[in-house]
């Protein structure tokens, strides 16, 4: 994953010239990367309190995830910071996000909708589509607010719990700190393969031929599709689940992926795998 900021930022450039579809996409992206980038260095760091001993070990025999999404500490001042900023950002992008921002501001600012208790019941999905549904918001849209804008707690905490895994015996398909499914992975070096969390961003590394979600690994119902002439993307498909996920080949790359906007750049392949019958399982941050 990209380090730093001025690494993203050229890393950027060179998709948007690469791939002139994807870039008023890679544009938001950009702005919303750089607005995190400051809102980071403003959450403090507050310690999680968990009970170590033979933490590793009892993970990886009953395959418990370290903690519940729901447990994660969150910094709420500067996440509802952050979500404000979201919305300015935001709501000048297109027509479609500029009117699920004027509803969810026209709700706070009559007080029918607490933005704390939103950042709070992030993963309560009953919660989640009954607000959806009263105000008229598009979940997705809704979600990816709400998501990026406790990133940067998010963050906080996986670097607190990551020296807790024990990522040589982990195998399976959800993540160690959180429990959630993959949202993108990738091939490195020797073709071991990694996931990238869809709710943590934590990355660990686990079986290559195997479906992490129904966890088959009947060679005969697992495949890929590709583009031809960009082999380094790929989808690699489950007949038994008819579920997806994309894989970035990044030994078939001259540069380091950071695997978010990877997943940008490669929306087309949703498409395709989408009208070939299989469902991504874990939606990106933009709903697709």
């Amino acid at each position: 994953m990209i380090k730093s900021p001025g690494q993203r930022k050229k890393l950027i450039e060179m998709l948007k010239g690469n791939n002139p579809a994807y870039t008023e996409i890679l544009g938001f992206y950009e702005k919303i990367a750089e607005a995190q980038d400051a809102e980071k260095s403003a959450v403090p760091v507050a310690a999680i309190n968990m009970q170590k001993n033979n933490m590793k070990t009892l993970q990886t025999r009953e395959g418990f995830p370290l903690i519940d999404r729901k447990n994660f500490i969150l910094d709420i001042p500067s996440s509802v910071q952050f979500f404000e900023s979201l919305c300015r950002i935001s709501r000048n992008e297109n027509e479609k996000m500029r009117e699920n921002v004027q509803a969810i501001e026209e709700a706070l600012a009559i007080n029918v909708l607490n933005l704390r208790e939103l950042l709070r019941r992030h993963s309560d999905e009953a919660y989640l589509n009954r607000i959806a549904e009263e105000f008229t918001i598009d979940k997705a849209i809704l979600t990816f607010l709400i998501h990026t804008s406790i990133q940067p707690s998010l963050a906080v905490n996986v670097a607190q719990l990551k020296d807790q895994v024990d990522l040589k015996n982990w195998l399976r398909g959800y993540c160690p700190v959180c429990g959630s499914s993959p949202q993108i992975s990738q091939l490195k070096d020797e073709g071991r393969r990694f996931f990238l969390c869809s709710f943590c961003m934590f990355q660990w590394p686990s079986e290559r031929l195997k479906c992490p979600y129904c966890e088959t690994t009947d060679h005969e119902k697992l495949h890929y599709l590709y583009e031809e002439g960009r082999e380094a993307y790929r989808v690699d498909v489950c007949d038994n689940c008819k579920k997806y996920i994309k894989t970035v080949d990044s030994r078939k790359l001259d540069y380091e992926p950071d695997l978010q906007l990877e997943d940008i750049i490669t929306i087309h392949l949703d498409i395709l795998a989408s009208e070939k019958g299989y469902k991504r399982a874990v939606p990106n941050l933009w709903g697709l």
